[in-house]
């Protein structure tokens, strides 16, 4: 029996990219930190703060909803509300379960629905911006002020890569708070935790259902794309890090160029 490097304990994963064996204590420690930090950088979550969850019901938002429930529990003055939107079609987890998951977490909830012709688009890409833009209306509407979505690194490595791929740079340097339509800050708190490991976290708390599969709707680039990383991450541990420590210092200096403008003669 493999023990955890941490305590005597019976390690449940090994962090390939760490070197580190970790027993279920040790792990949940491990997510907790990396979703805090992920927060604290954000400067937000003022008094009076009301968060809105994009809630899916799968295992990754459900983990994100359980965890932002549990460290603002006593902060009677930040308000969590999940927003579940409703395709109109039979996916897997469904609005129903959704919701279920947020009378679970004791969380409330709105429920909004695509329009009928949205629900019966197939086509990867374009669903993925039109719910999104619905969850953003949701989120004004219901005057929140931090939008929290639960991207994994896995999510974020792979749009970092499919920009690359496509040669739109843009898409992934310009930070979400530049979006013409956002009116609340966006923020991911597992855009640092690898996905297996969200999962893995969610089957321990017993949170969610099996997530949709995500490839049923993507194209044949994004499918290989997935693919590629996933057989390179396997190899090279870390890519995914890599990947996204990469974009943060594009950005960062895209930061510094925009705080200090170039004078008329070029210095």
């Amino acid at each position: 029996m493999t023990r955890c490097d941490k305590c005597q304990c019976a390690a449940i994963i090994y962090q390939r990219y760490s070197g580190m064996h970790l027993c279920r204590e040790h792990f949940e420690a491990d997510v907790h930190r990396k979703i805090r930090e992920e927060l604290r950088k954000t400067g937000l979550f003022g008094p009076g703060s009301r968060i809105a969850v994009g809630l899916d019901g799968g295992r990754k938002s459900a983990t994100l909803a359980f965890v932002l429930k549990n460290l603002f529990i006593a902060r009677k003055n930040i308000e969590l509300l999940a927003v579940i939107i409703d395709e109109g079609k039979k996916t897997c987890p469904t609005a129903k379960q959704a919701a279920d998951v947020a009378e679970q977490l004791d969380i409330a909830y709105t429920i909004v629905s695509l329009p009928l012709l949205q629900a019966q688009e197939t086509h990867h890409i374009i669903s993925s911006v039109r719910k999104t833009k619905l969850l953003l209306r949701a989120v004004k509407e219901n005057q929140a002020a931090i939008l929290a979505t639960g991207e994994t690194l896995d999510d974020e490595a792979r749009d970092i890569f499919m920009s690359l791929l496509q040669g739109d740079v843009n898409a992934v340097i310009s930070e979400a708070a530049e979006r013409e339509e956002q009116t609340a800050a966006w923020i991911k708190p597992l855009r640092r935790i690898p996905e297996k490991e969200v999962r893995l976290y969610a089957l321990g708390r017993h949170l969610g259902f099996d997530d949709a599969d995500e490839m049923l709707d993507t194209d044949g680039l994004c499918r290989e794309a997935k693919r590629l990383l996933c057989d390179f991450d396997c190899r090279h541990p870390g890519t995914n890090y890599s990947l996204l420590r990469g974009l943060e210092k594009v950005r960062h200096m895209k930061e510094l160029t925009r705080a200090k403008p170039l004078s008329k003669d070029g210095k």
